[in-house]
Formats: structure tokens, sequence, C-alpha cells
């Protein structure tokens, strides 16, 4: 009878297995990072697409009634004021102001998710704030229109 010494190797050692778990959990962390990051972006782009639409609402209203104002202490009412992500209002008690200009805000409903905020202002100039004291949970029909509330805006050019 014949008998072999050889060393039959079937199968992956265990460094085999746990650098390829490493290396799997390592490709999956990236992606939750940059899944999560499209999802913010996303939810952004939504935003800016809300916002939009609610000024050329306000722009038809202008120019009927040639006031961005339903009358002296109401803003018209938006088309459009909440999206899965983001609430929208007008931005300033319009009992002070002159009717012939706006800005509209949207703030995330999760500020926890997304501190950032968008506004749109009259001209169409979309800036992009990195936080604001504004909250969905605000009671008011409109935000506040104090000039400290956004930090850091820059305009949004996506």
């Amino acid at each position: 009878m014949l008998t072999s010494n050889r060393n039959v190797n079937s199968g992956f050692t265990l460094l085999q297995l746990l650098i390829t778990v490493t290396i799997i959990i390592i490709l999956a962390l990236i992606a939750i990072h940059f899944i999560g990051r499209f999802h913010r972006y996303t939810a952004l782009q939504q935003a800016q697409a809300l916002l939009l639409l609610n000024g050329q609402h306000l722009e038809k209203s202008y120019q009927h009634h040639l006031s961005y104002k339903k009358n002296p202490t109401t803003w018209v009412k938006l088309y459009s004021e909440q999206n899965k992500h983001f609430c929208v209002r007008m931005s300033g008690d319009p009992r002070y102001h002159d009717g012939n200009r706006y800005i509209l805000k949207a703030v995330s409903l999760d500020k926890n998710r997304e501190p950032r905020i968008l506004k749109l202002n009259h001209h169409g100039t979309i800036l992009l704030c990195q936080s604001s004291e504004n909250t969905c949970d605000d009671e008011s029909t409109f935000f506040s229109g104090n000039i400290n509330v956004d930090k850091n805006c820059t305009i949004f050019n996506r």
C-alpha cells in the first residue's frame, strides 16, 4: 500500500479569512459614508426645488397684486410648505416689510441630521447657511427675519 506524505491544503486559513472580512468591513464603511452624503445632497436639491417652486408662485402672485403680501399683516400663502426633509416659510414679519421683496427659508425637519438651511430671495439668489436658530417646530407662519439667526451663508450653486 502506498501512502502519500503530501499535506492536502483545502480551504482558507484563519488569517486569510480575517483579512478578507476586514477589507469587506472597510469598504462597507466607506460606502455608508458616501451614501449618507448622497442622501443629504439629494435632500438639499429637493429643498432647492421646493424653494424655486414657491418663488415662482410668489412671482405670479406679485404680477397680479404688486405685492408679496396678501394683506398688511400676512404673507401670500405658499404653494407648498414642506417636503420629506424640509419645511419652507417666509422670513420676517410681514408687518415690517413693504411687500416688494421676500426671503424664503427651507429648514430641515431634522436639524440633527441636517443643520444647514437654504434661503431664496426675490432676486433668485439661493444661499446655503451652515446653521440657523430657526426650526420647523416654530409655531409662527414665518421665520424670524433677524440677520443674526443664520450663520456662515454662501451662494448655493449646485
